[in-house]
């Protein structure tokens, strides 16, 4: 079996999380100040690996990473939704998500990219 690469086009601000395989991922933004806070929710039956941090890859090439401290008794997953700051320039937040996301019961991780396109 291989790694399922789910692509799912998302635009900044608010989006409900849909369970099930199709939608595993949303990415929640808000201002904060002179910042972008990017939340990254899982569905319901959905959690986040935490071994292999989630990170968006910005169209420039510059990397952020997702992080929370709240984590299970083994480190593996995220018990919280991680997040990642960016500094809110006026330009477009561009670029791709991505996430190693296990379905309840499995133990079998897959990776889910999200192209992010919004505004700052």
């Amino acid at each position: 079996m291989g790694i399922a690469a789910l692509v799912a086009l998302l635009a900044c601000g608010r989006a409900e999380p849909q369970a099930g395989a199709r939608r595993p991922l949303v990415l929640h933004t808000t201002r904060a100040g002179d910042s972008l806070r990017l939340e990254l929710m899982a569905a319901t039956g959905w959690k986040i690996n935490a071994r292999l941090k989630p990170v968006l890859e910005s169209s420039d090439g510059g990397l952020v990473r997702f992080d929370s401290p709240l984590l299970t008794p083994d480190s593996a997953y995220f018990t919280a939704p991680p997040v990642a700051v960016v500094a809110a320039s006026g330009s477009p937040v561009r670029g791709t998500v991505r996430a190693s996301v296990c379905a309840a019961g499995e133990s079998v991780c897959r990776v889910v990219a999200l192209e992010v396109r919004g505004e700052r």
